[in-house]
């Protein structure tokens, strides 16, 4: 007898458990926003705002509505949790499937990747200063939002999700849609609300099971990322550094990034080095080409109309991106992606207001001025020219939108979720979205959610 299993939110995770889950199982879907069009939460942020564009939102493909779908492993050597590390080793055999239910062409994206990185890694070492090595993101050139099997039982515009409990195990989905009250059995329930919707949802859970719940929600992660700086490479170098920006191979294009490692090794962080037309640092600027570069449709055409279009920066980065044209240009900006570690940050609701208390500490601070005093003087001896703002402040930082880490996952009783993804607190309750990535160094999450939801679907909806 086919089991049931309730999936709730219709992002990356859950529209990939759905699709591969209703292969073998009765699948019902509760989405909170509508199928066809995205909505966004009422927020109130406690200590600093994400970003200047909207990074994550509700409706049919989640937050696919919003990404740019740079498809990147996390690299195990740069994850401190054994726990963490053993479960990314788990799921490296889902990596090529993924790909595939991300819109990667080709049949391999794991041979691919490592072709790619092979052939830049030979690249980088023509300039001799990245120590660290490089690492790149494949974005394959047609992709879309994801959507749900017609097979699932679906429901959108869902409110009021409760849960029904017998022993550990969740007995029941109740849930109102549209004008309706409905009571769904469950054998699994995979919760896969992202990074801020999951702990509200296992909150609930923990209360019917009579659970504490005070850790959930704690542990916000993202990517601070920011335009840090620009270096004038070498006359001689500059063709080799323009191959770290984007390279077309045909059906996908790659970019190509500089890691860099803390002096105390427990931070990994990234750097894009993209074509510019001027040495200057001008943070309104920066901020203004992140805006324009992460928006799309009319509001890509509203922020358009600034005159900060015509700066020779954004010129070059809309030739850069819309026409896919590359600057031949000297002169480079400078991208940073830091890692965070999970910490004091967290996310808890008033109602249905969303509170986000997410912050860069001193520590981190600390850390990401040290890389960048690495990243000035190593630079050094490739350019004619290097400006890296030193120090940088939280101003010059905004979220790379990798919301992560808001439900602990460890080996411990203390942890709320084990290996398999599932509450330990519970015979049957499972969770599969960013709130699990306890650790992502500077890798987009993307395709890691989408090993550990082909994984988890896999097993859950087995007879």
């Amino acid at each position: 007898m086919k089991k049931t299993v309730v999936v709730i939110g219709a992002g990356l995770a859950g529209s990939l458990v759905c699709n591969e889950s209703v292969k073998e199982a009765n699948v019902v879907l509760l989405e909170l926003g509508d199928k066809d069009k995205v909505s966004y939460p009422r927020i109130n942020f406690i200590k600093k705002k994400l970003a200047e564009v909207k990074t994550f939102c509700f409706g049919g493909g989640g937050t696919t509505n919003l990404w740019h779908n740079g498809l990147i492993p996390i690299n195990t050597k740069d994850v401190s949790s054994e726990y963490f590390s053993e479960l990314l080793d788990e799921v490296k055999p889902y990596a090529d499937k993924a790909a595939s239910r991300l819109f990667f062409p080709n049949q391999s994206y794991t041979s691919e990747y490592e072709n790619v990185v092979s052939d830049m890694s030979r690249e980088s070492e023509k300039l001799g200063v990245f120590k660290e090595g490089i690492d790149c993101l494949l974005y394959p050139k047609k992709f879309q939002r994801l959507e749900v099997d017609a097979a699932v039982d679906s429901y959108y515009s869902v409110e009021n999700i409760e849960f029904e409990s017998e022993g550990k195990s969740i007995a029941a989905v109740t849930f109102r849609s549209g004008y309706e009250q409905h009571r769904i059995n469950a054998d699994a329930v995979i919760i896969s609300a992202g990074t801020f919707g999951t702990p509200r949802l296992i909150g609930k859970v923990l209360s019917v099971l009579g659970v504490s719940s005070k850790d959930v929600g704690r542990g916000l992660i993202d990517h601070p990322l920011g335009f840090v700086g620009k270096v004038k490479i070498k006359k001689h170098l500059a063709r080799t550094m323009h191959k770290f920006a984007m390279h077309d191979k045909g059906d996908y294009e790659y970019c190509t990034a500089a890691r860099y490692k803390s002096q105390c090794g427990r931070y990994t962080c990234f750097a894009f080095f993209r074509p510019a037309l001027t040495m200057t640092n001008r943070l309104s600027i920066y901020k203004y080409k992140s805006l324009l570069g992460a928006s799309s449709g009319f509001e890509r055409i509203k922020n358009a109309f600034s005159f900060k279009i015509f700066h020779p920066d954004i010129i070059a980065e809309i030739f850069s991106h819309l026409f896919g044209v590359t600057i031949r240009s000297r002169i480079f900006n400078v991208l940073f992606y830091f890692e965070q570690k999970r910490g004091s940050g967290q996310v808890s609701y008033d109602g249905e207001v969303l509170n986000i208390d997410w912050s860069i500490t001193e520590e981190e601070m600390k850390v990401y001025n040290d890389m960048l005093e690495q990243v000035s003087v190593s630079m050094m001896s490739v350019s004619d020219e290097v400006n890296i703002q030193l120090p940088i402040t939280e101003q010059w930082l905004w979220s790379g939108a990798h919301h992560s880490g808001t439900i602990s996952l460890g080996g411990t009783a203390d942890e709320l979720l084990d290996k398999d993804l599932k509450l330990r607190a519970c015979d049957n309750v499972y969770v599969c979205d960013g709130s699990v990535i306890q650790e992502n160094s500077y890798a987009n999450t993307g395709l890691t959610i989408g090993q550990l939801a082909l994984r988890l679907a896999e097993r859950v909806s087995r007879p």
